[in-house]
């Protein structure tokens, strides 16, 4: 009976020691992949990423990881905008990744699906918008409110117009304006939306990667992700 006590107690300080010893490896892998993809994609922020199953160390072996989590902040999206230079400002990219398939060598790695989100702040339109006076903000009920300065419309009054915001080709986001302010000016209808009107491409997300259902919210624009064939890593 003694004896038997002592197999149980082994059995559970070596179950304790590997169980430290998976979690302290996912802790570093976690580590070294952020770092990684912080240095591919070239972000302003951070990454965190979570390798999700257990044990660990039994997926590093098999070069597949079931469910992985990541979460970037501060990627500038290609290409610069023109008039401004500026490059659109993602302030927050999370992406959970399945079906992880390791490099040989450990040096990158594939995923096979991906889905998540991205946010955009209303500020990094404005950003971009191409000149100066068009600014952006949450128009409620699903709408962005754009607000053109009579500078930027070489007119004598501001125009504020409610937009609707969609997603073209999978690349590419699109502020159309619902309807502009009646003049009776020749081409003023076409100078207000000239200024309101927006389409950016949103390039540098990791490659596979593309933009599906968009939704603007008092947060920010949040557009929902997805691909298959992602690399984030090497």
């Amino acid at each position: 009976m003694r004896g038997l006590r002592i197999v149980l107690v082994v059995c559970l300080v070596l179950g304790v020691l590997f169980i430290a010893a998976d979690r302290l490896t996912v802790y570093v892998a976690e580590g070294k992949v952020a770092e990684k993809i912080q240095a591919r994609q070239g972000l302003e922020g951070s990454t965190e990423v979570s390798i999700n199953g257990f044990p660990f160390l039994t997926q590093i072996y098999g070069k597949h990881l079931d469910d992985v989590d990541v979460t970037m902040t501060g990627i500038r999206a290609d290409p610069a905008a023109a008039g401004t230079g500026e490059r659109l400002m993602i302030s927050e990219f999370s992406v959970d990744l399945s079906g992880v398939e390791l490099d040989g060598d450990y040096g990158g790695a594939t995923a096979e699906t991906a889905e998540g989100s991205a946010v955009i702040a209303y500020e990094a339109l404005s950003v971009v918008a191409g000149q100066k006076g068009v600014s952006f903000a949450y128009g409620g009920e699903g709408k962005v409110k754009v607000t053109a300065s009579a500078e930027a419309l070489n007119a004598p009054e501001p125009a504020e117009v409610l937009s609707t915001v969609t997603t073209e080709g999978g690349d590419t986001i699109r502020l159309e304006a619902d309807e502009v302010p009646a003049s009776g000016a020749p081409g003023a209808e076409d100078a207000i939306r000239g200024a309101v009107d927006l389409d950016r491409r949103v390039g540098g997300l990791p490659d596979g990667v593309r933009l599906d259902m968009v939704t603007a919210t008092g947060d920010g624009i949040v557009v929902d992700v997805e691909g298959e064939g992602i690399r984030v890593a090497g």
